[in-house]
């Protein structure tokens, strides 16, 4: 399977966060890109579309008026290698919340917590995940070399989130996020 593109990487991990599985099309991203990215998620069979139900994010109406929905499926989730929401509880959405949390509300450069639907933000979903990542899993969601994989993880521990490395009876080493940094934490500029 060849790489996944930057917008379908958040359009998978968008979806994989809810409950319902379903993504909501990015912001900045016009109707005629999000119908391509629609497309080549189906076509690879990483995500379908289904008739919306009330309160699932609409992803597009069809001819008819009806609405859409973009559903991700077990290939999806492999693909970003994260678990399946069965296993895994899943983080609250955006729309559940009374409140946005501190990085949705001002998130600067230079803070701890990265820009959300980033590369580095999809490496932080996939360390926090039960059972951690692995590096290829790593290299395959985001389409770095190893050595910036690798980088990327010391540039966060450096940040203020303590990574944890462990191998396991598979002796297959897994990198797993034990804790984030608080918001008092300088960062290392």
């Amino acid at each position: 399977m060849s790489k996944l593109t930057d917008t379908q990487l958040i359009v998978l991990s968008k979806a994989a966060r809810r409950d319902d599985g379903a993504s909501v099309v990015p912001e900045r991203v016009n109707k005629a890109a999000a119908a391509k990215v629609a497309a080549s998620l189906v076509a690879r069979k990483l995500m379908r579309e289904i008739r919306a139900k009330p309160g699932t994010p609409v992803w597009r109406e069809d001819g008819d008026g009806r609405r859409v929905s973009l559903v991700i499926l077990r290939a999806g989730r492999d693909a970003i290698g994260v678990e399946d929401a069965k296993e895994a509880e899943p983080a609250p959405a955006v729309a559940d919340r009374d409140t946005p949390t501190s990085a949705e509300v001002d998130n600067h450069p230079g803070q701890s917590t990265p820009r959300a639907g980033s590369k580095q933000a999809l490496v932080i979903t996939m360390l926090s995940s039960e059972s951690g990542a692995t590096i290829d899993a790593l290299i395959a969601a985001t389409g770095w070399l190893p050595h910036t994989t690798r980088a990327a993880l010391t540039g966060l521990r450096k940040r203020g989130f303590a990574i944890e490395r462990a191998r396991g009876e598979d002796n297959i080493t897994r990198y797993s996020l034990v804790e984030q940094p608080t918001a008092g934490v300088p960062v290392a500029g």
